[in-house]
């Protein structure tokens, strides 16, 4: 699947999401929660999260030296379609109950 289609795929739930009557309302609480989320995480797991994301970054650089075989390039491409026809599947149910 190209870029430029996965783009087009999120663009259309962003659009989708945006236009639920509720939508506004969940977009408060979800802010809520991560704020909420935020102020009762303690330094240490701050501080091992960052740690995490810095060994994530650092191994993710040396895999995209090409050390991914090809099945597992196909079987990522694979999952990746799949999980876009899926999201495609959600957009048009939400379409055909709004009218659009």
């Amino acid at each position: 699947m190209r870029n430029s289609e996965q783009q087009n795929i999120w663009q259309d739930i962003k659009n989708t999401w945006n236009e639920q009557p509720q939508s506004e309302k969940i977009n408060i609480q979800v802010s809520q929660l991560i704020n909420e989320f935020k102020s009762k995480v303690s330094q240490f797991e701050k501080d091992s999260i960052n740690s995490d994301i810095a060994a994530l970054k650092l191994n993710w650089a040396k895999t995209k030296r090409n050390n991914i075989s090809q099945f597992e390039k196909d079987s990522i491409k694979k999952d990746i379609n799949s999980i876009s026809e899926l999201i495609k599947k959600v957009i048009n149910k939400f379409k055909r109950e709004e009218g659009i």
